[in-house]
């Protein structure tokens, strides 16, 4: 059965969280898999080793039962980066990515946040990032695939 639209009484949380069922977490991101080659390595040895530190952290919207959204913030030396952020289909449209946005950006406590869109995901990204105050920096073409451009957002 495919989820409503519709949160009838259900309590959204929203927390930054360093232990997460990374099981789970992966199944959840699939949709997002498909659109970065090498994703899961990334995911498994990159993102979840450095998870220790305070380099790494997870934004999670969920209802105590199920992931609705989550982002997966960088934020070292060199940069603040959300280098991922989705959120469930079925839980679009809810405000809940506007939620998890805010608390991405206030985790990262940086002017410089910037976050990388795909051609594929852009115009559903656009309005969202734009009432938070992103502006496009720079397109780059052919990026993770030859006919698809990656676009840089910054606040």
């Amino acid at each position: 059965m495919k989820k409503a639209n519709i949160l009838t009484n259900q309590r959204v949380d929203y927390e930054i969280v360093k232990e997460i069922n990374f099981s789970e977490l992966r199944v959840f991101l699939r949709d997002v898999a498909d659109l970065y080659p090498n994703f899961y390595i990334w995911l498994n040895f990159t993102f979840f080793r450095n998870l220790a530190s305070e380099e790494r952290k997870i934004a999670l919207a969920h209802n105590g039962n199920d992931i609705l959204g989550v982002a997966l913030l960088k934020s070292d030396a060199f940069e603040s980066k959300i280098c991922t952020f989705y959120v469930d289909p079925a839980f679009r449209g809810m405000n809940i990515g506007g939620k998890l946005m805010d608390l991405s950006i206030s985790a990262l406590d940086d002017p410089d946040t910037f976050i990388t869109v795909c051609d594929e995901r852009k115009s559903e990204l656009i309005p969202l990032l734009s009432s938070r105050g992103f502006t496009l920096e720079r397109s780059v073409d052919g990026l993770y695939y030859p006919h698809s451009s990656e676009h840089f957002y910054k606040l």
